[in-house]
């Protein structure tokens, strides 16, 4: 890779855009380019814009006091820039190792006076590290000889032993992989911190995993018993729920064909009521007609009323007596519901009989003798109740009481309604010639009634039965509320699903395995989610060390092998340039001797001289350099004059260059304290270094002039800024030829 081109704008004294070409001759050199000019037209900083562009960071070696310093900062004749640019076009030959797969490398830097900075790689945004790697992989050094400035020229000789072993490490291409290896151990320290957190975190989590898992172990039983619970849960409800909704359905059924038929009933009724009352009205009524059927239709009234607070109290009583039990279990009914009933069927076989066309009163007389016996009976029971199971002790009194007022009331009403009927009988014997149609719808009407009392007391017997199972169904959605509430959504599925009954023991083993179950306790949700969560956490940090580890290791191998690659490159360069150093110095002083010595670090000792840490074998400290000039017997360079400096920084230069080739290599009058003839053996060892290494030179020497492919000359006008002039050679070779 070679310099190409370099293209500068705004660049302290370059206003304006300003392009450098740099060519290699025919002949296979890869050239010398000279840059000349009087001092202050600012050909320096052709070589202070090339060293900007490879990262430079020192603002003393760019000659300024801070940053915006390398902005052209104006003058009278012209306005100051808004910013620095400089690009330098390197050309990639073949054996190139730079990361980027393209014919050329643009390399730009740009600086604004808000003092924001940009670097680009082939107009692509970059970072300056990205610039030095590829720096450095080409083999060219930002701090090295590839630039090298005024006063700089002996910089080496004067470094100490340890930056002069960096200058020559950097000279000697091993800058690539000591930047790896420093990203090695980065990594490496980095990985050994991450390391030490992980192990750290391990130690925490571990003694917490083993609880997490001794309580997890624990509670494994609680979830065979759970299932067994849902198993036999679902089992029992279920039965349970299809018994409780099949039980409805048919009550519901029976209560509502009651119904419809007590509304027929009724209705048929009421037409037999409309048609009599028509006959009625073209019917002349006898003497007394009117009290006898309106005594006997308040009596009829007065009875379906107190029939109705009879349904309504052994309704409420029968749903008493079902809450007292459990929820699921039906009562049985009481001894005074019993008598009430039995009580309820002299009744209506008082009323078959008294609607008959004929009664029979003897019949009559008979049933109300049984009618009254069994009122008195009822209502001494009553009065002095016999004990009964706890269960029947659960009955409101009250209702008891009330039922026994209506008991009596309703045989008093019979009484009542038996004479009112044997009046209308000897009425209607009295009239039965001339009203035997009133009778007959009278007859019809009263048959209507009663079978509609029937259909009403059917439709009161099938409404408590239907409340019996909504508090069998309300105590067992209670049950499930408390003990399975996922379960309440399910129970139509389960009564769906429902297999054999269970047996008689299933409802006191699932007493048994809900005891069980509390005694051992609840599950929290979270102890699980907790233990899955912490043992992921454990296993992945456990495989993080395992990782980090063999990434540490990996990457000590990866720094032992550049430890070695290093220090045999280095030891193979190193011979090489004492050889090449020795050589340059008898050429440029025609004699003498010169020779580099590696230092040795020193063991390190505490205070009382014991060694801590020995010193690694191969190890080297810095390096040292030694000069003999001809006829002088010293070895120090503190003794040199300072032209034998000057050739000595020279030799040590060529050496490097002849050691471990860079691509390009600028000189900033390098040359300007030699004399002519050593100026002339300067010319001719950089004219023999050209084959390998593109020179770009700022001088004032003839001799180093007269050795240059291309010649720049920078003049600056009165605005105070530097234009350029160039001049190739072998195009004056051809007109002077012709």
């Amino acid at each position: 890779m070679y310099l190409k081109r370099l293209e500068i704008q705004g660049f302290k004294t370059f206003a304006q855009k300003t392009v450098l070409e740099f060519r290699a001759d025919k002949k296979g050199s890869r050239g010398i380019t000279c840059v000349v000019g009087p001092n202050g037209s600012g050909k320096s900083n052709i070589a202070d814009a090339i060293r900007w562009v490879m990262g430079e960071q020192s603002l003393k070696l760019l000659r300024g006091k801070k940053s915006e310093d390398v902005i052209f900062s104006g003058s009278e004749g012209r306005a100051r820039s808004g910013f620095a640019e400089a690009t330098m076009i390197l050309e990639r030959e073949e054996g190139d190792k730079t990361d980027l797969d393209v014919g050329e490398v643009a390399i730009t830097r740009r600086l604004y006076r808000d003092g924001n900075s940009e670097y680009e790689v082939n107009r692509q945004a970059a970072r300056l590290t990205d610039v030095a790697l590829l720096l450095a992989q080409a083999g060219i050094g930002q701090r090295t000889y590839s630039v090298i400035g005024q006063g700089m020229i002996d910089s080496v000789l004067v470094a100490s032993p340890s930056e002069r072993k960096e200058f020559f490490d950097e000279a000697f291409g091993l800058r690539p992989f000591q930047l790896k290896r420093t990203s090695a151990l980065n990594k490496i320290d980095d990985s050994k911190k991450n390391l030490a957190q992980t192990e750290s975190l391990l130690h925490e989590i571990g003694p917490r995993l083993v609880t997490l898992e001794r309580q997890v172990k624990r509670l494994a039983e609680r979830e065979t018993l759970e299932q067994e619970l849902r198993s036999l849960e679902r089992s029992l409800y279920g039965n349970e729920w299809k018994q409780i909704m099949d039980g409805m359905k048919a009550a519901q059924s029976r209560l509502d064909q009651a119904r419809a038929s007590e509304m027929s009933l009724e209705k048929e009724a009421k037409e037999l009521e409309a048609k009599l009352s028509g006959l009625e009205k073209t019917t002349p009524k006898s003497d007394g007609f009117d009290a006898l059927r309106k005594t006997l239709d308040d009596l009829n009234i007065e009875r379906s009323a107190l029939r109705e607070r009879e349904l309504k109290l052994e309704t409420k009583k029968a749903v008493a007596a079902v809450r007292a039990e459990k929820p699921w279990t039906p009562l049985p009914l009481s001894k005074i519901i019993e008598t009430v009933e039995s009580f309820k069927g002299w009744h209506d076989e008082l009323h078959e009989e008294l609607d008959k066309s004929k009664p029979d009163l003897d019949v009559i007389k008979k049933l109300v003798k049984k009618l009254r016996e069994t009122s008195d009976d009822l209502v001494s029971k009553l009065q002095r109740p016999a004990p009964e199971a706890t269960k029947e002790e659960a009955v409101d009194p009250s209702i008891e009481k009330e039922l026994a007022s209506i008991a009596k009331e309703m045989a008093d009403l019979a009484e009542k309604t038996l004479k009112a009927n044997a009046d209308l009988e000897q009425w209607k014997k009295s009239e039965d010639s001339k009203r035997s149609d009133i009778f007959k719808l009278q007859h019809e009407l009263s048959q209507k009634r009663s079978e509609a009392q029937s259909a009403e007391r059917k439709a009161g017997e099938a409404s408590i039965e239907l409340a019996r199972f909504e508090t069998r169904r309300d105590g067992i959605l209670a049950d499930l509320r408390l003990h399975a509430p996922a379960l309440e959504q399910d129970l139509d599925t389960l009564a769906k699903a429902v297999g054999d009954a269970p047996g008689s023991d299933a409802q006191a083993r699932l007493q048994k395995l809900r005891s069980q179950l509390e005694w051992i306790g609840g599950i929290d949700p979270e102890t699980i989610k907790d233990h899955t969560e912490t043992k992921e956490r454990f296993e992945f940090l456990s495989k993080q060390v395992e990782d980090l580890r063999q990434g540490i290791q990996g990457l000590e191998t990866v720094v032992a092998e550049l430890d070695t690659t290093i220090r045999e490159r280095s030891s193979t360069a190193f011979k090489r340039l004492d050889r090449e150093f020795s050589q340059y110095f008898k050429k440029l002083f025609n004699g003498g001797d010169a020779s580099l010595v590696e230092v040795q670090p020193e063991p390190e000792t505490d205070e009382e001289g014991n060694i801590i840490q020995d010193v690694e074998e191969g190890a080297v400290a810095g390096v040292d350099i030694q000069v003999t000039p001809p006829g002088k017997r010293f070895k120090s360079i503190a003794l040199l004059s300072g032209g034998e400096r000057a050739l000595t920084s020279i030799a040590l230069i060529c050496a490097i260059m002849a050691t471990n080739p860079s691509p390009f290599v600028v000189l900033d009058e390098v040359d300007a304290a030699l004399d002519e003839s050593n100026s002339r053996k300067f010319a001719e060892i950089i004219h023999s270094l050209a084959d390998k290494t593109q020179f770009i030179v700022v001088t004032h020497n003839r001799a180093t002039m007269m050795q240059a492919t291309v010649l720049y000359g920078v003049t600056m006008g009165a605005d105070g800024v530097s234009q350029l002039l160039s001049v190739n050679f072998e195009d004056v070779e051809k007109l002077r030829s012709k």
